[in-house]
């Protein structure tokens, strides 16, 4: 009998428990879990999770590009027709415009070398064609034969247009210059998904035009001519909503002979088609980012009965399963409060104090956060006052400055033991509101604020009395501001403009970054460390929920807030965080919103004889 040693070159590992990382020879891997004495391996799995919405429903639109960087341009309803947009695996942002409207266009290429054609205003047939660099739409030579809903694929250099309305049997290829014929499919057909490059291409799915039949079969190319290939399960139009390559596509969305929106996904794996799991929206006229792998795609877009849709979903196929970052709502604080109230500790385990109430009086009262509802704490602070900063966890917390109306700064620290607060016998040097904080109890940072002008002041704590030290090089007030005494982050801002700077500290001096947030803001909140942020919500000068996330090298669009507002605070980690209270533009709220990270869970299954 032939060993799995034999078979995979290696032994079966004996475990207490099952690992949780997935190694690059993952494929195959069996283990023996000696504590529920089972034999198990790894086990791909196949499923969709939702992504970012799009800014507003497109039906029509085109794709190109990956799940983790991918462009939407173009689109049938009248507000995008000319818009395109980017997305990074979270959220979308606004990209430039197409030098024209278009719809039911052709796609191809990545985010920042795409290709659209074909297709014009309104989803009329078109020979245009049009290319972009990452800065701007420019266009190309134009396509041979006007067409609408036309397939497409490949590279911008290397892009193939297949059939399309009115039918033709033609296509044509692009090749970075000017297109020419690319032979004559079997089918003439309208509304096809396609994959592949233009020298190695499947097309599928699609319908007559008008619509009457619509069809199973594919077509393959082999950068001369092409063959009728395997049947897919269900017949149905794809518009745009094929990704892969030839020999691994994905086909998901569309609308079938009864007219109904389509969930359904089929994976071509070079050979048969088969049946994946579902979207968990059914919908048609979508668009993919075309060129990614048949294991990690994403669509976005399309229309659910007569709505236009916003819906993003990411498909992933593998050992590891995902569930998308996103924003929860969270349990509400008993007391609504705003004017950037002071708050430390994580997601689990966070509190808040001091602000502004409802009735626009400073705020005493502590509350503590267990990761589900807040509670009141018996004690609130000495001296309640708005616009402060804290540092520090749940159980060991400090706070400084802040302003008591009608618009006294205070030095005034305090210490938190988890049960009470106690005053610092010494305060800040230099009293002021609007100023940040970073680090623990025993060992914190205030910096920048406004004392009757916007100031850089630093300050450090070591656990007695302050220090004043180097200045930030932007003076500012109502920034973001996270990490520890040695190792901080200031970003965005009043100046008293709104800005978008950042600065780091190194524990001795203030570094301005080349790294900006992509929204000039003040007044927000934010968390995490130096080199791994989320801010969120402020003041734009108008009141926003965008968000951002920052690496330790550029700043990332991510997921807005829920509920947009200014003056909330934050907590927690980059992956795990707050957004604590603030004002909506009517009143101050109690709302709390959980910030949670991409989770990935490697998925395993019991090995049996049967």
């Amino acid at each position: 009998m032939t060993t799995y040693n034999e078979i995979a070159g290696r032994r079966v590992n004996f475990l207490s428990s099952d690992p949780t990382y997935v190694d690059s020879n993952s494929d195959g891997q069996v283990w023996y879990n000696s504590t529920t004495a089972t034999l198990k391996s790894w086990l791909p799995t196949g499923a969709w999770v939702s992504g970012g919405n799009m800014p507003g429903g497109n039906n029509g639109l085109s794709g190109a590009g990956i799940q983790t960087a991918a462009l939407a341009f173009g689109s049938r309803t009248t507000p995008f027709a000319s818009s395109s947009f980017s997305y990074n695996g979270i959220a979308w942002t606004g990209a430039p415009n197409l030098t024209g409207p278009v719809g039911n266009a052709g796609g191809a290429g990545t985010q920042t070398a795409a290709l659209c054609f074909g297709g014009g205003p309104g989803g009329a047939a078109s020979t245009q064609s049009q290319a972009y660099n990452g800065s701007a739409w420019t266009s190309t030579p134009s396509m041979s034969t006007a067409k609408v809903s036309t397939a497409g694929g490949g590279t911008q250099t290397a892009a193939i247009a297949a059939s399309g309305s009115p039918l033709v049997s033609t296509a044509e290829k692009y090749n970075g210059s000017a297109w020419t014929s690319a032979g004559t499919v079997n089918q003439q057909r309208i509304s096809i998904g396609a994959a592949g490059p233009s020298s190695a291409s499947i097309i599928f799915g699609g319908n007559s035009d008008p619509g009457g039949t619509y069809y199973t079969n594919s077509e393959l190319y082999n950068g001369t001519s092409w063959t009728n290939g395997p049947t897919m399960n269900t017949a149905r139009s794809l518009y745009n909503g094929g990704s892969g390559a030839q020999t691994a596509a994905l086909a998901a969305a569309g609308d079938g002979p009864a007219g109904s929106d389509s969930n359904l996904t089929e994976s071509f794996n070079g050979t048969t088609w088969n049946a994946v799991a579902n979207l968990a929206t059914g919908r048609r006229s979508i668009a993919a980012g075309q060129t990614s792998p048949s294991s990690a795609s994403v669509v976005f877009g399309g229309r659910v009965s007569s709505t236009d849709s916003a819906l993003t979903e990411e498909w992933n196929f593998g050992v590891y399963s995902y569930t998308a970052a996103a924003w929860a709502s969270g349990g509400n604080t008993n007391t609504a409060r705003g004017s950037l109230q002071a708050s430390f500790g994580t997601q689990t385990a966070a509190l808040v104090t001091g602000g502004t109430g409802p009735n626009g009086l400073s705020v005493t009262q502590t509350e503590l956060y267990n990761g589900t509802s807040w509670t009141v704490n018996p004690t609130g602070i000495n001296t309640g006052r708005e616009y402060l900063a804290g540092a520090g966890t749940q159980t060991a917390g400090l706070l400084f400055g802040g302003v008591t109306p009608p618009g006294a700064n205070q030095t005034a620290t305090e210490k938190w033991n988890g049960t009470s607060w106690t005053s610092n016998p010494t305060g800040l040097n230099t009293a002021r509101s609007e100023l940040a904080g970073a680090g623990i109890q025993t060992a914190a940072l205030a910096f920048g604020g406004y004392t009757t002008v916007y100031v850089a002041t630093t300050e450090s704590f070591n656990g007695s009395s302050w220090t004043s030290v180097n200045s930030m090089n932007t003076a500012r007030s109502s920034m973001g501001g996270t990490g520890l005494q040695t190792a901080a982050l200031a970003f965005g801002g009043y100046t008293p403009s709104v800005t978008n700077v950042t600065e780091s500290w190194n524990g001795t001096s203030w570094t301005t970054l080349p790294a900006t947030m992509n929204t000039t803001r003040g007044n927000f909140g934010g968390f995490g460390t130096q080199t791994a942020s989320i801010g969120m919500g402020g003041n734009t000068p108008s009141i926003t929920g965008a968000a951002e996330s920052y690496n330790g090298t550029s700043w990332t669009n991510i997921i807005s807030l829920s509920t947009p507002r200014q003056q909330a605070s934050g907590a927690g980690i980059q992956t795990a965080g707050l957004a604590i209270n603030g004002y909506n533009g009517t009143a101050r709220v109690t709302a709390t919103e959980e910030w949670t990270g991409d989770v990935a869970t490697a998925n395993s299954k019991t090995l049996t004889t049967s």
